[in-house]
């Protein structure tokens, strides 16, 4: 007991709830949200033979369902809405990532994401890829991530069907069958651009993979690739011989692009289209953790840029104590080596 105190005494006096940074992503983005009107009264008409079936039946089916089909089945009829509203999965998701909810429904990528999936990542801590704690969903495959990953992991950058296409050798007709989402125009990205384009992107991970499954491997993926690139840049070649011979009548030739656009990581707008704040619920005692800063990594703004201290790091009470053992105790607001990995400095 004396021990947690401790723990917890440490997180309270060395960390902080905010940066003065704004994260230009999606739910800065999403329309105001209109007052809803709620009925309490009974519902006239019922839901036929699924009323038929006892309540605790229903709350296990109904939240296996993608969220769009559940968002329809809601708008049925007023039965529908209450019973939507009553289940425990829902009514988190309502309370604790309402703008989860409503960036999956925005961008339509509710069909690849059931009601089960979004509320067990809201009641996951960790990031997805290195297992910090993850305060923003990536809302293409319902993946709880951290700044550090989603502003710098190639699996967290939605690809255009061009550049898909060119990286993958993958058609349309494959691309469509993938998850993908249709941006909100809007400012994104730490240093914010405007969009103003609803953008057509698909996830890249899921397209690496129909990628290697079409081709075969890896390395026959990328060879594709590498053959679809030498072809353009032959035809670039033939015309440019052309028209030094005045063969043709183009006065410009373009000379095509091979390569994939240059990534601005967390200046790179496609990054942050796809990104929602998310707190963590804890199931035990459903308190809610957004995640606070370290003040010993707060002045290290470049220099640390690949972790460990890196100052956008976020930590729950129990990741924190690890960061001091790792990272050393705080003194001045600063860490320094521990000579006891469990001194507290005072």
């Amino acid at each position: 007991m004396e021990e947690r105190q401790r723990i917890t005494a440490q997180f309270r006096d060395f960390t902080y709830k905010s940066v003065p940074i704004k994260d230009y992503s999606l739910d800065e983005n999403l329309p105001t949200q209109p007052n809803c009107y709620v009925c309490t009264s009974s519902p006239k008409v019922g839901l036929g033979s699924l009323d038929t079936l006892p309540l605790e039946i229903l709350h296990n089916i109904l939240p296996q369902l993608d969220l769009l089909t559940l968002t329809d089945f809601r708008r049925v009829n007023q039965r529908a809405l209450q019973l939507v509203a009553s289940l425990p999965q829902f009514k988190a998701i309502n309370s604790h990532a309402r703008d989860a909810l409503r960036g999956i429904l925005s961008i339509e990528t509710g069909r690849w994401i059931t009601c089960e999936d979004l509320y067990a990542t809201l009641c996951t801590a960790q990031c997805e890829r290195c297992g910090d704690f993850g305060a923003y969903l990536y809302i293409l495959t319902c993946k709880r991530v951290c700044f550090l990953c989603f502003t710098q992991a190639e699996a967290y950058l939605p690809l255009r069907f061009i550049h898909a296409t060119q990286k993958f050798g993958l058609d349309r007709s494959i691309l469509n069958t993938l998850p993908r989402m249709r941006s909100i125009p809007g400012k994104y990205a730490n240093n914010p651009k405007k969009c103003r384009e609803r953008l057509t992107l698909v996830d890249p991970e899921s397209a690496r993979r129909a990628g290697i499954a079409l081709h075969g491997s890896v390395a026959a993926m990328e060879d594709h690739a590498w053959d679809i690139a030498g072809q353009k840049m032959l035809r670039y070649e033939v015309r440019l011989a052309q028209r030094s011979a005045g063969l043709s009548g183009s006065s410009t030739t373009r000379r095509p692009r091979i390569e994939g656009p240059f990534d601005r990581e967390s200046d790179n707008p496609l990054r942050f289209m796809a990104i929602v704040h998310m707190p963590w619920l804890n199931r035990t005692t459903q308190d809610i953790e957004l995640g606070s800063f370290c003040v010993g990594c707060e002045g290290s703004y470049n220099a640390h840029r690949n972790k460990p201290m890196y100052f956008r790091r976020r930590f729950n009470v129990d990741s924190f104590n690890a960061h001091l053992k790792e990272c050393g105790s705080i003194k001045d607001r600063k860490h320094c080596p521990n000579r006891h990995e469990n001194t507290i400095a005072q």
